[in-house]
């Protein structure tokens, strides 16, 4: 490693820290300029971000700490949580639970971005705090990191990581693109009734969703006794609604696993592959279809089906339902919970229909399958090389000749 440094994050640039404007002022919010939170990166999947949920106003920059970052900036959460990355694909500004930095011009911004991820779980052992941890700057700014000396050599390892990465978020953009097609069959054939001359056939059949599936209720084994849950995936797959937010449409894998032992002695409720997966409590209306067998957590409701051929449509009625007339989280009187589920009103097609639309939106769906599970070997690929170009044990040469 004689062509590596060690060095500090500030000798890459300049640590920044963020603001947040008076929440009292409407003439501080809405304008162009994008104010991102670490919530806004909580479920955020890609690399370069545009904007988060809101805006602020040149005055509302003015009157608070935050400050304007050039694109390629790289945003770094320093509390609440620690540790979620993002780069600025334009200027952009955070509130005061990051601390970015703005690369010099001898730091490549994507290598500082891998190096960043790479070395968030270090930084995160370095916050500090009662109430909950945080960085400061000047801990950010002494963070030890080794870099190649060679700007040349840090985007070499930046691009052959990164290119995993585009074909990610490619495949993601084109997921994007195919459920929006099938979305738009599903309101054609179910909403205007286009193939059915406006209207809703008579044979289709109108009741509960329990009268067409069979719909039971995940658990959650005793917290208590943390020697249920492991991080090994050779256990059970145990499924959350944070889970289900970052997953897609498919979903075969989790951040929290159940030994055998746990699911056999709680009766925790397995589902197999195909069943269609509902969250209904605190987050209602996330959907996701289980690829591979597993269990969930007690606010997700499964939907099992009698027939495969009903799966596409099952999940695109799901997707389309409109939960808030199912009533809210505000009280426990007008909460939505596991009997509001199973009696939720349901319309199920003739088998015919149900057929047809089977046919034209099965491969649509296997494609989306197929590019999830690609997604999921790019992302083992990237996250194996990841700590051995970034520490020098790889280097480009070699893996340039494997």
């Amino acid at each position: 490693m004689s062509n590596w440094r060690q060095c500090t994050l500030a000798d890459l640039g300049e640590i920044v820290g963020g603001g947040t404007p008076s929440t009292k002022n409407d003439s501080y919010y809405g304008g162009d300029i994008a104010w991102i939170t670490p919530r806004d990166l909580s479920a955020f999947k890609e690399r370069f971000i545009e904007r988060g949920e809101r805006n602020i106003t040149e005055e509302g920059l003015r009157n608070s700490s935050a400050r304007l970052m050039p694109a390629q900036s790289i945003l770094f959460t320093s509390r609440a949580p620690i540790g979620y990355v993002a780069i600025a694909k334009n200027e952009v500004c955070t509130n005061q639970g990051f601390k970015s930095i703005i690369p010099s011009n001898q730091t490549d911004y994507l290598f500082l971005y891998y190096l960043l991820v790479h070395n968030r779980r270090i930084i995160e052992g370095m916050g500090s705090g009662t109430t909950f941890k945080e960085v400061s700057g000047t801990t950010m700014k002494q963070v030890e990191v080794f870099i190649p000396t060679d700007i040349a050599e840090q985007k070499a390892i930046s691009e052959i990581l990164g290119a995993l990465d585009d074909q990610i978020e490619n495949n993601n953009k084109i997921n994007h693109h195919l459920e929006q097609m099938v979305q738009a069959i599903f309101k054609s054939w179910f909403v205007d009734f286009e193939p059915f001359g406006g209207g809703q056939p008579a044979s289709w059949s109108i009741g509960k969703a329990e009268d067409f599936f069979d719909i039971a209720i995940g658990k959650t084994p005793p917290r208590k006794e943390p020697r249920w849950f492991t991080t090994n995936p050779h256990d059970v797959v145990w499924v959350s609604i944070s889970d289900m937010g970052s997953c897609g449409m498919y979903i075969s894998d989790s951040s929290e696993y159940l030994t055998a032992e746990s699911v056999e002695r709680f009766n925790v409720k397995v589902v197999p592959s195909g069943t269609v997966l509902l969250s209904f409590k605190l987050t209602v209306g996330r959907i996701s279809i289980a690829d591979g067998v597993m269990a969930t957590n007690e606010a997700i409701a499964h939907f099992k089906q009698s027939s495969q051929e009903t799966l596409e449509y099952l999940y695109c009625y799901l997707k389309s339902f409109d939960y808030q007339s199912l009533g809210n989280t505000s009280s426990i009187a007008t909460a939505v919970n596991s009997k509001t589920i199973k009696a939720m009103p349901f319309t199920m097609p003739d088998e015919k229909t149900i057929t047809e639309f089977h046919a034209v939106t099965a491969p649509v769906f296997e494609q989306v399958r197929t590019n999830l599970a690609e997604n999921i070997r790019l992302a083992a690929l990237r996250d194996t090389l990841l700590p051995r170009l970034m520490s020098g044990e790889l280097s480009v040469v070699d893996y340039a000749a494997k």
